[in-house]
């Protein structure tokens, strides 16, 4: 199973091998970051050419618990206004040409729920086809579910761009979405691809900088881009 510690120790492993092993001090929360990076650029890159979506990028956020909102929240829908959505949050998803990459949104019983728009489902009284199906839209971060009233809890699938954002949820279990040792959405293959890229464009250029031996050498990673 792949791992993002797998991939960082992998990551280590090859930048201090060979004859010349060399003082390995890049943390390892700026190598997660790495690779967090690539994998978001390659998803997005092959979206963008219209490939197929591998279910090996897509991770659940389980048992998200349902809040009824206030008026002045729900200003597009037209119907009485009352509206459920998400209590906390969802991560970004990886950026494309499309407005959201979460792929699924079901009940917890496995139910898929149609996906809508903030703008459609202002109309949506107004179509006697589908005026009393259950609907979902993305808003704020905030996952919004149309014409129903009785869910309490939704399941939600989606390419996140920060895997572990899903540490912050918690899933039907009680244990939580995410951790350094749980799978990370990734193919064996794209684990390969993302290790030569983060070597080849981050770890190699850092390694062939000139060695700092002054007594500020500790902050030589003060100079590397992190994630704000």
């Amino acid at each position: 199973m792949v791992t993002a510690n797998k991939i960082i120790s992998d990551i280590r492993n090859i930048a201090t091998s060979g004859s010349n092993p060399i003082d390995f001090r890049i943390e390892d929360a700026q190598i997660q970051y790495w690779i967090d990076e690539v994998r978001s650029m390659l998803i997005a890159q092959s979206l963008e050419k219209k490939d197929d979506i591998n279910d090996s990028w897509i991770l659940p956020i389980n048992c998200l618990d349902l809040i009824e909102v206030d008026k002045s929240e729900c200003c597009e829908v037209t119907t009485n206004c009352k509206v459920l959505r998400t209590q906390q949050q969802v991560p970004s998803t990886i950026d494309t040409v499309h407005d959201n990459s979460i792929v699924r949104v079901e009940d917890i019983s496995g139910n898929i729920l149609s996906k809508s728009t903030a703008f459609e489902s202002k109309y949506n009284n107004y179509n006697k086809y589908t005026t009393d199906k259950t609907k979902w839209y993305l808003k704020n971060n905030y996952i919004y579910i149309i014409n129903s009233q009785f869910l309490n809890r939704i399941n939600v699938y989606g390419l996140w761009e920060t895997p572990s954002d899903l540490s912050n949820y918690v899933s039907c279990d009680g244990n939580t979405c995410y951790d350094i040792n749980s799978f990370y959405p990734i193919s064996l293959k794209m684990a390969s691809d993302i290790t030569n890229i983060v070597l080849k464009t981050k770890i190699y250029p850092f390694m062939s900088m000139p060695q700092d031996n002054t007594n500020d050498s500790s902050n030589t990673l003060d100079r590397l881009p992190t994630k704000q």
